[in-house]
């Protein structure tokens, strides 16, 4: 996959860019309208504030892994982490973290 299909693919040495941190914030807000949840809903389950959720939406933060794993879970999603090695391969999955290695 190459980075305009793949929003989450960048290098290790540069932080996403807007682009990709906008492209979230999209992904994020079309899964959270078509549940039917309001930002101020998803920020009190959260424990966070509406403002945040905005932020997180519009693309003006990118959200540590943990806070993405916990707006993805709260939307009855699935947030699953991959590192590959070359030599080996892990991941993690939320909301139950199940690390594995091949």
């Amino acid at each position: 996959m190459d980075h305009a299909t793949h929003p989450a693919k960048h290098t290790d040495t540069a932080p996403p860019d807007k682009t990709t941190t906008h492209t979230w914030g999209a992904f994020l807000k079309r899964a959270r309208r078509s549940r039917g949840m309001s930002q101020r809903a998803l920020a009190r389950e959260l424990g966070v504030s509406q403002a945040r959720i905005a932020q997180i939406e519009n693309g003006a933060s990118t959200p540590q892994i943990d806070t993405m794993a916990a707006y993805i879970t709260a939307l009855g999603g699935e947030l699953t982490l991959r590192a590959d090695f070359h030599d080996h391969t892990t991941h993690t999955t939320w909301p139950e973290q199940h690390p594995t290695e091949s």
